[in-house]
C-alpha cells in the first residue's frame, strides 16, 4: 500500500466489502460493540412444521467497546435528526443512520457511483437494520442521504408497525415543535436549510 492508497483508504475508498459485511459491521457499532455471526434464517422445520434447526446469534468477537458503540449511536442518531441523513426520520422513532456515496473504481464511467443509506431503529434499543444501495442511479444526483434514506424510512417504518413497536407521542411533538421552527425560520429568509 502505497501513499495515495493510504490516504484514500482513510475515507473509505480502496476498500470493497460486500452489502453483508457492511450490514454486520455497522451491526456491531449499534449493538453494543459486539461482531456477529451473520445468519439469514432463524430457523429450519420439517414438513410437519417440527424445528430441525434452530439458529441462535454468536458472538464471533468485540471489536469496539461499549461506549464507543453510545457515542457512535448517538452520532448516527444526529445524522437523522440534523445532518445529511434527514430523509431517513419517522415519525415518533428514534432513528439513527448513515449515508454513503461511493465511487466505482472499477467503473468505465468515472462519475459511476453507488447512493446507499444505512438505517438502525429504535436507536433506544437497536433491533432492525435497513440498508438501501443504488448502483448507478440516474437521477438528479447521486447522494446516498437523498435517494435510498427516504427508501429505508419507509421500510423501517413498516417493519417497526409489524412487529408493533409503539411511536413515541413526546418524539412526536418535538418533531412537529422542530418543523414549525424550520417553516418559521425558512419563511423569514426565503432560503429553505435543504439547499434547493
Amino acid at each position: 500500500m502505497g501513499p495515495v492508497e493510504l490516504a484514500s483508504c482513510a475515507f473509505g475508498q480502496s476498500s470493497k466489502i460486500s452489502y453483508i459485511q457492511m450490514a454486520t459491521a455497522v451491526c456491531a457499532v449499534v449493538n453494543g460493540g459486539n461482531l456477529m455471526q451473520p445468519y439469514v434464517v432463524q430457523k429450519i422445520t420439517d414438513a410437519d412444521g417440527r424445528t430441525v434447526k434452530d439458529i441462535q446469534p454468536t458472538v464471533r468477537r468485540r471489536v469496539i467497546s461499549e461506549q464507543t458503540s453510545k457515542t457512535m449511536c448517538a452520532m448516527m442518531e444526529q445524522v437523522v435528526n440534523n445532518g445529511g441523513g434527514h430523509n431517513a426520520q419517522i415519525a415518533g422513532y428514534r432513528v439513527g443512520g448513515k449515508s454513503g456515496t461511493s465511487q466505482k473504481l472499477d467503473s468505465a464511467d468515472g462519475k459511476a457511483r453507488i447512493a446507499s443509506f444505512i438505517a438502525v431503529a429504535p436507536m433506544e434499543d437497536p433491533t432492525y437494520l435497513v440498508m438501501v444501495c443504488l448502483d448507478e442511479p440516474h437521477s438528479w444526483t447521486t447522494a446516498g442521504g437523498s435517494l435510498s434514506a427516504p427508501v429505508c424510512a419507509e421500510v423501517l417504518e413498516k417493519i417497526l408497525a409489524y412487529e408493533g413497536i409503539p411511536r413515541d407521542t413526546s418524539l412526536m411533538l418535538e418533531e412537529n415543535s422542530r418543523q414549525v421552527s424550520a417553516e418559521v425560520y425558512a419563511a423569514e429568509d426565503g432560503d429553505t436549510d435543504d439547499g434547493l
